[in-house]
């Protein structure tokens, strides 16, 4: 089966999960984010959907100011059944395109460097430390102990229907909570495990892939693309535990894993610390992220079965 089948019908909807914190989940996310908007001009937009707001605050925009639009208030009278489904024009002031600052030359004189603000290319659904009380809310709500876990589709949905991206990344919370629940809904084209070469960062995955599975089944087929793959993050083929846990992934986990690595290198603090993404300040970084972002959308395009089949060949003519 194609994997446009099991999107919606405008948008490939993907989330990062991880109920471990510590494993990339918000560099992955906002990197994935900037190398299908730069590298392959698709138009993207990326959810902030944790409460931590790691993705808003890494992109320089202020979660705790009063003139960010923050997606729990967007959320929170929904929740509450204050008002029903949120309408494209409550929707739209919320989506924000984030900026960076980089030195040029000046046109004008070319010996003089000048502050210019550049757009990483890509939207911004901003977060703040308020989504955590619409989460407790979300438990509040629900029916017979379930989780409603269609709030963030909802809103997708409506964002589909008026004006369509190509992509949408969700950066989830480092927990499965209905915040994660809610994301991994909405995100029909598949859903990414981010984790880091340690042992402590496999034990979880087995939990998240039933979690993503129980939510696959619950729709109706074809609906949702489950766990697209494992992303390694932090990755050095030069050591030897890396290596053997690479092999560990591949003959004891039932998942693909993406045949990108993302390497490892102190360039993602120095990213961080100048508002920078890892993609834009590290090379081999940025032929990560382009080639991963090449994975995801052959994957959209073709489904999962296509892909592993085209990677299994690909090491048969090694």
């Amino acid at each position: 089966m194609s994997a446009n089948a099991l999107t919606n019908s405008h948008t490939n909807v993907i989330a990062l999960v991880n109920q471990k914190g510590g494993v990339s989940k918000t560099v992955s996310s906002l990197n994935i984010a900037y190398a299908l908007a730069n590298y392959y001009g698709k138009k993207v937009l990326l959810i902030d959907f944790d409460s931590q707001a790691s993705s808003t605050l890494d992109l320089g925009v202020d979660a705790t100011s009063e003139d960010t639009k923050s997606i729990d208030e967007l959320l929170d009278p929904y929740v509450q059944n204050i008002q029903r489904r949120p309408a494209w024009d409550q929707i739209k002031p919320y989506i924000i395109t984030p900026t960076y600052t980089t030195r040029e030359r000046d046109d004008r004189n070319r010996m003089k460097w000048v502050d210019v603000s550049r757009p990483y290319g890509f939207d911004l659904m901003p977060s703040s430390i308020n989504l955590s009380v619409t989460e407790l809310r979300m438990g509040i709500a629900s029916v017979n102990k379930q989780i409603y876990s269609g709030y963030l589709n909802d809103i997708i949905q409506t964002i589909n229907e008026n004006d369509p991206y190509d992509f949408i990344v969700i950066d989830t919370p480092p927990a499965l909570g209905a915040l994660s629940v809610n994301a991994i809904r909405a995100a029909t084209a598949g859903c990414i495990a981010p984790t880091n070469l340690d042992i402590m960062s496999f034990y979880g995955l087995q939990s998240l892939i039933s979690t993503i599975e129980s939510v696959r089944d619950s729709l109706a087929e074809g609906e949702h693309a489950g766990i697209m793959g494992i992303l390694l993050n932090l990755y050095s083929e030069r050591r030897t535990i890396d290596r053997a846990l690479d092999d560990y992934l591949k003959n004891f986990y039932p998942v693909h894993a993406f045949a990108t690595r993302i390497p490892e290198s102190s360039d993602v603090k120095k990213a961080n610390a100048s508002n920078l993404l890892y993609a834009q300040v590290n090379k081999k970084a940025a032929q990560a992220y382009k080639d991963l972002a090449a994975e995801i959308i052959y994957f959209t395009e073709h489904g999962i079965l296509k892909w592993v089949q085209d990677e299994q060949s690909k090491g048969v003519n090694k």
